[in-house]
């Protein structure tokens, strides 16, 4: 107990002095005892042994589908089927595994197309989203909004691919193609995009609250509009952070799967498909021919093919490519940070 006595000044030589200036120079002096030292020392070690796990998983899960992945172009033990070659497989439009044909290049393309216009119509309606919370709403509407958005963000994506399959399909294919199959990039687009606004919004909302209020402020008292203000002087200061939020959001659309193969049709053809088409613009031709995606034939064919054939080898190297597409977007993320606080 002495050990955690203060230490004053009240026996200090000089003058006696008041008990309540006494108290005011009061210094206590932490002493930590065994028992504290051994707590530090065991929570650092938990702290770090989690780090080490969450980092071991990344590269555990990163050298499992390299491994397999490389099956599909070195022979290696497991092996029930030839390797292939790396044009045959990333330069190639031919999807048939029956017949031996292994090009993912119509997956890569579908990937790009839907995440692309998925994001073509979720960030400038994100970011839009965000001034009006952030600069325009009233306070109640601002915090009735941000309610909602979290509410989006926790909905699962299968609920999303039901609503798209039972509701959106049906709806377009009677409005624009006279009853016909809707499925395909445009409906997937749409349903991307509703599932990453809400967190656009929510990092776009941050960002332009986490600014200053003199740039406003300053920017108004020089004459400029409030909208003026806001496109001129806000949006640009706010860039980095929007840019990231994109980033985010495109992150979590390539990644998605469930909500996708609801509604895109699954054909590994499409391009094909697409060429052969006449009775439609080249716009619908693209927009409602049924395709398919990285995640979605990963989910589709990955459970039905047998471990050790070229198949299965290749559906892995198609997984170590989008994994490897979405740690780029996080060191894109990263980078864009580092930017924001340079």
């Amino acid at each position: 107990m002495d050990d955690l006595l203060p230490a004053t000044t009240l026996d200090a030589p000089g003058p006696p002095a008041q008990a309540g200036p006494a108290r005011l120079r009061t210094a206590p002096l932490f002493r930590h005892s065994r028992l504290n030292r051994l707590a530090d020392r065991g929570t650092r070690f938990v702290l770090l042994a989690c780090t080490l796990l969450v980092v071991g998983l990344i590269g555990g899960i990163l050298y499992f589908l390299a491994i397999r992945g490389a099956a599909a172009f070195i022979p290696m033990a497991g092996n029930t089927d030839k390797v292939a070659t790396f044009r045959q497989v990333f330069l190639s439009t031919n999807w048939d595994p029956g017949d031996g044909h292994f090009g993912i290049l119509p997956f890569v393309a579908g990937t790009f197309a839907v995440t692309g216009l998925a994001l073509l119509i979720a960030a400038p309606t994100g970011v839009l989203a965000g001034v009006f919370i952030a600069k325009v709403a009233p306070p109640w509407m601002r915090t009735l909004m941000r309610q909602v958005m979290d509410l989006l963000v926790g909905i699962p994506s299968v609920v999303y691919g039901i609503f798209g399959l039972t509701v959106i399909l049906p709806l377009v294919g009677h409005a624009w193609l006279a009853d016909a199959p809707a499925a395909g990039f445009g409906v997937s687009a749409a349903i991307l995009a509703v599932m990453i606004v809400p967190t656009i919004v929510s990092l776009a909302t941050d960002a332009f609250e986490s600014l200053p209020a003199s740039l406003d402020e300053g920017s108004q008292a020089l004459g400029s509009t409030r909208w003026q203000s806001i496109w001129r002087v806000l949006i640009p200061a706010a860039r980095p952070r929007l840019l990231t939020a994109c980033v985010l959001g495109l992150g979590r659309a390539i990644g998605e799967a469930m909500a996708v193969q609801m509604v895109i049709g699954n054909n590994p053809q499409w391009i094909l498909l697409m060429r052969q088409a006449t009775d439609q613009t080249p716009v619908l031709r693209f927009l409602f021919t049924p395709a398919a995606t990285l995640t979605t034939e990963l989910v589709q064919e990955l459970p039905n093919t047998a471990a050790g054939s070229t198949w299965n080898n290749v559906l892995f190297a198609m997984g170590l490519l989008l994994y490897l597409i979405t740690m780029l977007l996080i060191l894109a993320t990263r980078r864009l940070g580092r930017q924001e606080h340079a």
